[in-house]
């Protein structure tokens, strides 16, 4: 076993080489140390000092003393360090914690700017600091959690009876894990998954091991009497006294499926002791009216629930599945007409509550969760035994649900239980309902804060619909009434954001006792509650993704080559990697490139990472609702891939053989490659504009994936279609010169610095030079496109002709060869080598047109005639994010949405800025959204700041920042304009509905990982 003393090393080699200095006036290095034995609250101490080895070298001195002093034995050990500070006045952080849902503060707090006063955003929300009780929805200062935690963490009296506006500091933190196995963790920061560790995708494997431990976290509340121990409110160990049966037979079912998937002993123990508690203590026999004999599960307050005896069946049914038996079926049927006695003959509506005593109906309907329960439960054991009576009842329940259109509800038993009625009648008016269910929902699947694992069993048993709809024809018409492609997104997107209600290790330790509920699962707004019935659904969710991810990989893997795609043989594709097929493909097979795991398509070859696992092999992902398997599996170690159906081609490293593939698919391409090279929309637009002109004279080739790295770009060349006539890529590698070689572009477009050559924190001249790189993989006569307006203009042509490239120039510029005259309203007036050219774009803004004379720059440098484009321009319409505008109808009017969420840096964010102060509208219609811009080095603060003058010149009336990095910005603009402030995305758009207006012009920008374009697309997707 590794010692504390190897655990603090890990993660010293971890942090030593990421941490960055904090600006002054706050300490340039402040480090959280958290130790926990799993038995008691985490000890936190924190040190702060000019230099990280100072800062380290005294908070791990004292971390590691404190472990000796009290025997700690396998710790837990957590180091968070402070990457962002903002001041904010005390009212109005208490003011803007009632924007915030209770228990999603997601930032540090402290008290002064030296940070001797300051909690990590687990220890805030562990010890219940900002959370008041069940009855407040937002979060509120608990100034007695408060004290009482910085009593024991302090050993000192906190006061919180501050002036308004003395000042406090939000924080932003990231950090690592650590346990006695000396893995470093890596945590996530700020957002929705903060204080997790960065897990990889979900595999087969990982969503078992989640589900084994939830199954197993339940199997320890089954009491021996059969009784579950209900829950707990872990920030002080509190047990939920209270207990409902009709969560018993819910619960028990979820330890079912799972005992199905792991058939571990303890489990299958407990399974049978929470049975006979429900068969011999809560269920009861009656004699109906009609002599028959029924069973109903009984409640406190004698209650008969509809939802209950529903839950019974499709627990024993279940059971009779998983272990073959058909010992319950007389107790199923009993139960089961108690649930047809409860449904009206005539209109098929269920009565949802009954008197225990003498039958009678106490409540007519309660909850359409019931109604869907009821039918899900008599499909399910109609399936187990083929009995009739079981399937008319539900085809009559269907009528009362499409007759009062219960698909509204969106409920996941009703979606669930449509998938069955279809496999046994599949009538266009069940699918019709089970896409109804699901078509309106996507943006909230997408978008809900809250985990709600029921979420994912709806999209799951959705899904199998789909699959049987792809599989008719005569019914796949109704996939028309589904965006598909959203669809696989927002169940992908549930299924991984289940792991943010994972009691992970490194979230337990802060609360009363971490071992109680390590390894379940929480509901957050709950006070972080653990309870059976909520754990349970987690394990269904995830037991039904665990089988979904299986089903993908079970297809067949046999690719062929797409219509559109490069055509890989067996042979050439072992001969350039230099590798060896282990399991060889059949005669005739064809590849349509190789690619990562999440650009998985039909025919296509996958590789995986070698810095990851090769425990999880890959065979097949679903795409756009169709499951498309792998032609392949391309690895260094064959042994996890072969007994997959998949051909194996090993090779000795998976990186080189990539960059090898990319290469000879370049060597083989006989048409002309453009690269543009810039950074943020600018480049993307342009690069879009440029394929969307090329395609008069024929067909292009873009790549699909991140191309910011030469393996990204190896990749996507193998895809690109070979009989193509151009290929056009963005190039912005922080490896330029292995990018430049492996591309071998005919023609470069330079807009302006890269993202990757911004980082630097040298002059512009230096980024330049190292962006300038990309000609060196260029050829004497081919083209060089330069803007002519950027400062760095001299350093590109400097390159470029040592190069001996044809160089064509445009912008604004008095000089340049193609020069934008005037835009207005989508009307570009240009001299081209000084003849005039008129054309119309159908974009907003002037960085369109300049766009547009930099896409006919390299017309002009391909020397293709520019009148043959001027209709593609025309219809030309930004993708996604990058500046496409759109009318939102809302209040009975409407507002202009100028999307620019794709991505963000300070360049793109002025320009962007500028469109805005274009927009034909009075100032007081004028709305900038702007989130944070990521991934600017240790100048990011500085950078967020600098955008002061070009916001104000834009006259925004309002001015909606989000992220934590433009918390500074606001406090300096607040006195300015109306500035708010959200720290992310699911909190701004809880306020955005009282803060636009028709007739506005709205202006959304940020980068990609913010999340702001999950904002646009609900926006854009308002009726």
């Amino acid at each position: 076993m590794m010692s504390f003393s190897d655990q603090l090393h890990a993660c010293h080699e971890r942090l030593v080489s990421v941490c960055a200095a904090l600006p002054a006036p706050y300490p340039a290095f402040t480090l959280f140390f958290s130790v926990s034995d799993g038995s008691q609250r985490a000890h936190v101490v924190h040190a702060r000092a000019p230099e990280f080895e100072t800062a380290w070298r005294e908070g791990a001195g004292i971390i590691a003393r404190w472990v000796r002093e009290n025997g700690i034995v396998s710790p837990w050990l957590r180091i968070d360090w402070v990457e962002g500070a903002s001041p904010i006045e005390w009212a109005q952080f208490k003011a803007q914690l009632a924007a915030v849902k209770r228990n999603y503060f997601r930032l540090g707090l402290a008290f002064d700017k030296n940070f001797e006063t300051a909690f990590t955003e687990q220890e805030l929300n562990a010890n219940a600091m900002l959370y008041a009780d069940s009855s407040i929805a937002h979060a509120v200062v608990n100034m007695r959690n408060f004290e009482s935690y910085a009593q024991a963490r302090f050993a000192r009296t906190l006061l919180l009876d501050l002036p308004a506006d003395r000042p406090v500091y939000l924080l932003a933190t990231v950090g690592v894990f650590c346990q006695s196995d000396c893995v470093v963790h890596k945590l996530v920061g700020t957002g929705l998954d903060a204080g997790r560790r960065q897990a990889p995708a979900l595999t087969p494997n990982s969503a078992l091991d989640l589900v084994r431990s939830g199954a197993s976290y339940l199997a320890r509340q089954v009491q021996a009497d059969g009784r579950f121990a209900y829950g707990y409110f872990p920030c002080f160990d509190r047990r939920i006294p209270t207990s409902d049966p009709t969560r018993h037979p819910s619960v028990l079912h979820a330890m079912i499926e799972a005992w199905e998937l792991t058939r571990e002993d303890k489990l299958r123990a407990a399974i049978d002791r929470a049975l006979n508690h429900l068969s011999n203590g809560l269920i009861r026999g009656y004699r109906l009216a009609d002599g028959s004999e029924a069973a109903f599960l009984v409640e406190a307050g004698d209650e008969i629930k509809l939802s209950g005896n529903a839950a019974c069946v499709l627990a024993l049914a279940k059971y009779c599945e998983a272990t073959d038996t058909r010992h319950w079926l007389p107790l199923l049927e009993k139960l089961a007409l108690g649930i047809v006695s409860m449904q009206d003959a005539d209109t098929g509506r269920f009565n949802h509550v009954l008197h225990a005593a003498d039958l009678t109906v106490k409540q007519a309907s309660r909850a359409i969760y019931y109604d869907g329960e009821a039918a899900l439960g008599l499909m399910r054991l109609y399936g187990l035994t083929r009995d009739a009576r079981w399937l008319a009842a539900v085809e009559k329940a269907f009528e009362h649900f499409i007759a009062s259109q219960h698909w509204q509800a969106h409920d996941h038993r009703l979606s669930c239980c449509v998938n069955e009625l279809t496999r046994w009648n599949p009538q266009e008016k069940y699918f019709r309902f089970g896409l109804q269910n699901v078509a309106g929902y996507l943006d909230f699947v997408l978008d809900r804060k809250t985990t709600f694992p029921t979420l994912l069993e709806l999209m799951l048993s959705a899904q199998q619909m789909l699959q049987q709809l792809e599989g008719m024809p005569a019914m796949r018409h109704l996939l028309e009434e589904l965006d598909t492609e959203k669809f696989h997104r927002a169940l992908e997107y549930r299924a991984h954001y289940l792991l943010n209600g994972f009691f992970w290790p490194e979230m337990a330790m802060y609360f009363r006792r971490p071992s109680t509920v390590a390894g379940s699962f929480f509901t957050r707004h709950h006070a972080f509650r653990v309870r059976v019935d909520d754990v349970a659904q987690y394990v269904s969710g995830l037991a039904a993704y665990h089988r979904y991810l299986l089903e993908r990989r079970a297809l067949p893997a046999a690719g062929s080559a797409r219509d559109d795609g490069a055509a890989w043989s067996a042979n050439e594709m072992a001969r350039v990697t230099g590798g060896e097929w282990v399991v060889r493909p059949e005669e005739g097979w064809r590849a349509t490139g190789v690619t990562q795991r999440s650009f998985l398509r039909k025919g296509r070859v996958v590789f995986e990472h070698q810095v990851r696992p090769s425990k999880t092999p890959l065979a097949a992902v679903a795409l756009k609702g169709v499951l498309q398997p792998a032609a392949a599996v391309l690895c260094t170690d064959p042994a996890p891939h072969l007994d997959k159906r998949v051909p194996v081609l090993q090779v000795p490293d998976v990186q080189q053989a990539v960059l090898a593939l990319g290469a000879h698919a370049r060597t083989g391409f006989g048409g002309r490659v453009c690269g543009v090279l810039g950074s943020g929309t600018g480049s993307s637009t342009v690069a879009a504009m440029l394929a969307n002109a090329l395609a008069v004279w024929g067909e292009v080739g873009r790549p699909e994936g991140n191309v910011s790295l030469p393996s990204g770009i190896a990749w996507n060349l193998t895809c690109m279609p070979r009989h193509a006539a151009y290929w056009v890529l963005e190039m912005g590698s922080p490896h330029m010169l292995a990018s430049a070689q492996l591309v071998r572009p005919m023609l470069a477009v330079v807009t302006g610095l890269s993202a990757a050559a911004q980082k630097t924190r040298g002059p512009s001249e230096a980024a330049a030079r190292l962006d300038s790189r990309v000609f060196q993989g260029m050829a004497p006569g081919d083209g060089a496109v330069l803007n002519r307006d950027i400062p760095e203009f001299a350093t590109f042509a400097e390159a470029a002709m040592a190069q001996q490239l044809q160089i064509v120039t445009y912008g604004e510029h008095k000089d340049a060869d193609v020069r934008l005259l005037a835009f207005d309203h989508g009307e570009v007036q240009a001299l081209v080598l000084g003849e005039p050219l008129q054309l119309r774009l159908n974009a907003p803004g002037r960085h369109m047109g300049s766009s547009a004379v930099a896409v006919l720059a390299a017309l002009q440098a391909m020397r293709l005639k520019l009148a043959a484009a001027v209709e593609p321009f025309a219809h030309f319409e930004p993708s996604g994010g990058r500046g496409a505008l759109h009318t939102i109808h809302i209040g009975g009017g409407s507002f202009k949405l100028i999307d620019e969420t794709y991505d963000a840096n300070p360049s793109s964010m002025r320009a962007a800025l500028e469109l805005l102060s274009q927009a034909p509208c009075e100032p007081s219609r004028r709305v900038a959204i702007l989130g944070d811009m990521q991934e600017l080095g240790p100048a990011a603060q500085r950078h967020h700041l600098d955008l002061e003058p070009e916001l104000l010149a834009s006259q925004p009336d309002r001015v909606l920042l989000c992220g934590p990095l433009m918390r500074g910005l606001h406090a300096r603009i607040r006195t300015k304009v109306r500035s708010h402030w959200f720290v992310d995305v699911s909190d701004l758009s809880t306020a955005l509905g009282s803060l636009l207006q028709p007739g506005d012009w709205v202006l959304a920008k940020s980068s990609a990982g913010v999340g702001l374009s999950r904002l646009a697309r609900v926006l854009k997707a308002l009726p």
